[in-house]
């Protein structure tokens, strides 16, 4: 069996969607979290030098959709068709159209361009989570999952990005898209989620 060690800042951020693929597996893992000071010795050792890492028997995977996408076919978290799988990608890429600029606008210092870049996006929000509202919804009506009829990287990737968005947005962004709002509440209810949510390490972000 795999060893399996996971390196990351002590917050959520890119890598929070693998620690749940691991809980969902029941897989053990070191979840290694830089200590202050550590990251720029451990930077020019990485990949990309970037951060997530995972390190699977000793060799280094780096970016955060590489990791997930290689967890998931791991842990048995894809697709059970190449269409399933081909929708559950394209459904987290649409999710990236609109994480990414979010990030972006994040870490923007200058407050008037924050603002104008915050009303931008809010102007276009409501046509990305409506894409997504109608994408759950063509699979079981969306009282289940995004593909096929069990919980798929897709999934986790989605509500784990909601954590953040709640806090960055406001909590009830997702109010006009109850089928949406509802794969939240599932997701976060499976036994082995909704235990680690309890148990996890307390971070900001």
């Amino acid at each position: 069996m795999p060893t399996y060690q996971l390196k990351y800042f002590n917050i959520k951020g890119l890598v929070e969607p693998a620690r749940w693929f691991f809980a969902l597996a029941g897989q053990p893992y070191k979840d290694h979290r830089f200590q202050e000071g550590e990251w720029p010795s451990v930077k020019p050792t990485t990949p990309c030098g970037q951060a997530p890492i995972l390190v699977v028997d000793g060799k280094q995977i780096a970016q955060s959709k590489a990791v997930f996408r290689y967890l998931a076919k791991q842990f048995g978290l894809v697709g059970e068709t190449d269409m399933d799988q081909a929708r559950g990608d394209m459904i987290v890429d649409h999710l990236e159209d609109f994480t990414g600029p979010l990030r972006v606008i994040r870490k923007e210092g200058d407050p008037p361009k924050k603002k104008e870049l915050m009303a931008k996006f809010m102007a276009t929000l409501p046509i990305y989570l409506g894409n997504l509202e109608k994408l759950l919804k063509e699979n079981n009506d969306g009282d289940g999952f995004f593909v096929g009829e069990k919980v798929t990287w897709t999934d986790v990737v989605f509500v784990c990005n909601t954590e953040i968005h709640k806090r960055f947005l406001n909590p009830g962004y997702l109010a006009d898209y109850p089928k949406l709002e509802a794969l939240v509440q599932r997701v976060e209810a499976l036994p082995a989620i909704a235990e680690w949510i309890k148990t996890r390490p307390v971070t900001d972000v």
